[in-house]
């Protein structure tokens, strides 16, 4: 209430109405709306307009550790629509932001015996699934259905494999890898369409590789968005190089754990989940190349 009082006063205004929304406040006043978030690190800020990248919603004025943004309509598009302009605001923030990072053949080996043992663990993970459910007189329906569709999990492990040593065969020639600012947490609804669209919620941003954007976005989006055509101009549009399409596809391709809870139903859930995910990104990235691979 004391932040409400202090921008009542700042902009010598009356309130009119106040909501509280998943930590984050919006309120109407007579002489604008407004969104009060808590501060987080106000020097990406400065990081994103240093570099050219004006497609963020800049606090106009600062209440403790407060953030005070204007409120800004959202046009209403479909979500196919958002998602292309995600993508060519993520391939922007990419391009401006873009360096070379030094990296050594030892971080290089580490990255490449890190991935090949999780790739071991799941696949001794599931062999034992499998045998536990195969052993049983009378396996529960979720454990009938794992076994079922456990096929694709086997198939993109072995991808998985093939990639991570061609990506390492690659690498271990580099001395350096491209680095830029990602926004860390893109989502349909991260994104505001007004005359110009923005990017909001840049609290997770980071310094990474830049696909790492993309697959967390189309981690979270697959199942509602077409991501065909997508990963086609995300590609062009950053110039992908061949280390990095490695990468990429043994980050989307390596399936999650399934740890069987108390819940059928829910055990019934995370497995159709991870198996339609599977599915979904082993059409995206190969479907059209099965032959070749």
């Amino acid at each position: 209430m004391k932040t409400i009082n202090k921008l009542k006063k700042q902009l010598n205004c009356n309130i009119t109405k106040y909501t509280l929304y998943n930590n984050i406040k919006y309120i109407e006043t007579d002489k604008g709306n407004y969104i009060i978030k808590r501060k987080n690190n106000n020097d990406i800020y400065n990081y994103l307009n240093k570099n050219g990248y004006d497609n963020y919603i800049n606090p106009i004025f600062e209440i403790d550790e407060y953030n005070i943004y204007p409120y800004l309509d959202d046009i209403s598009v479909e979500d196919n629509e958002k998602a292309l302009s995600i993508i060519n605001l993520m391939s922007k923030l990419h391009a401006k932001t873009a360096y070379y990072k030094d990296i050594s053949l030892e971080e290089i080996k580490d990255i490449y015996e890190y991935k090949k043992i999780k790739i071991k663990e799941l696949n001794d993970y599931y062999d034992y699934l499998r045998f536990i459910i195969e052993e049983k007189d009378y396996p529960k329906p979720a454990e009938l259905f794992l076994l079922k569709n456990i096929s694709i999990i086997y198939i993109c492990l072995d991808k998985v494999n093939i990639y991570l040593d061609k990506w390492y065969h690659i690498s271990k020639t580099k001395t350096n890898i491209r680095n830029s600012l990602i926004h860390n947490n893109l989502e349909i609804d991260h994104l505001i369409q007004n005359d110009i669209s923005y990017l909001i919620s840049w609290e997770k941003s980071k310094h990474e590789i830049p696909i790492y954007d993309f697959i967390n976005f189309y981690k979270k989006e697959f199942n509602k968005i077409n991501f065909k055509e997508l990963i086609k101009l995300y590609f062009n549009n950053i110039k992908i190089t061949e280390d990095e399409l490695y990468l990429l596809h043994i980050e989307l391709l390596l399936p999650d754990k399934i740890i069987f809870e108390e819940s059928e139903m829910k055990n019934i859930y995370n497995i159709t989940y991870m198996i339609n995910y599977l599915t979904s990104t082993y059409s995206l990235l190969l479907k059209d190349n099965e032959v070749n691979t």
